[in-house]
């Protein structure tokens, strides 16, 4: 029996922004996605915020598409005839609720500059907050890890396999490095991006407060008091919640960097575009 490969951990953005495929293409022999940072992912262990779900099969064939969001961006998760457990799990859960999940990751390239990313699920299971916590925590700091291990090849001056044989003893990852190099063209710049993108991350694990007139105030938990009072059952436009919070003294910078952390948290969500519910 073949051996699974490790599920890795990398965030939406990032798993999103890949393009790169590497394998043999056969039955037997793994093949993977390999990310900007370096990362070799033949499978993924994700978790956060399930926004939707949709039964997107023809001719009465069952084939769920979901989104799974987390700090950066979304999943978009697939399960058909060969992923029946999975696929009955998303036919039955209610939206929004906080799930892990693992499965195979797959990039579908229909034209020369065009992709879009998939996982197909193996392991589905619902959990909590806590746990979402510490999926975006420890893929953070596992995406910091492989930056550096980049900014340290890219200060050698090597590339292809020369690169991938410098780096063998440092790093998981090193002929995932090099090949991500050549591939994205990575620099300075876009690993500044990526760096950004754990770190904003990081910080919707912290309650964000608001500083006015001298003193703190908890925004998120006003939020969350004015979508529960104006909500009369289909959701709270964001136009509505921004001028009842301008009332209420607070900026519109403020209020959607609240909105954002609160979504994030799985909090409040968008039913539709420009509405908003609580969870």
């Amino acid at each position: 029996m073949t051996e699974r490969e490790t599920a890795r951990r990398v965030f939406a953005r990032e798993f999103n922004d890949s393009s790169l495929q590497y394998g043999e293409h056969t039955d037997r022999a793994p093949n993977f996605v390999i990310t900007p940072t370096g990362a070799m992912c033949n499978r993924i262990f994700a978790v956060g915020v399930l926004t939707e779900t949709e039964n997107v099969g023809t001719g009465g064939q069952m084939l769920y598409r979901a989104r799974l969001a987390d700090p950066t961006g979304a999943f978009t998760i697939y399960a058909g005839q060969y992923q029946q457990e999975a696929a009955m799990f998303l036919s039955r859960i209610p939206t929004p609720a906080y799930i892990a999940i693992a499965g195979k990751v797959r990039v579908f390239s229909p034209e020369p500059g065009t992709h879009y990313t998939s996982i197909r699920p193996e392991e589905v299971n619902v959990v909590d907050s806590g746990v979402r916590n510490l999926w975006t925590y420890h893929t953070a700091k596992l995406t910091l890890n492989r930056i550096t291990v980049v900014e340290k090849a890219l200060a050698t001056g090597l590339g292809g396999e020369e690169l991938a044989w410098h780096l063998i003893r440092n790093s998981e990852d090193s002929e995932g490095v090099s090949k991500a190099i050549d591939h994205y063209g990575i620099n300075r710049n876009s690993l500044d991006a990526y760096r950004q993108m754990a770190t904003n991350a990081l910080s919707t694990l912290i309650e964000p407060a608001v500083i006015q007139e001298g003193k703190t105030d908890s925004g998120s938990k006003r939020v969350l008091e004015v979508i529960g009072r104006l909500d009369s059952g289909d959701g709270v436009s964001y136009d509505v919640l921004l001028d009842e919070m301008k009332k209420l003294g607070y900026e519109e910078e403020s209020v959607e960097q609240l909105i954002g952390s609160l979504m994030d948290k799985g909090q409040c969500y968008e039913p539709k575009i420009g509405l908003l519910k609580l969870t």
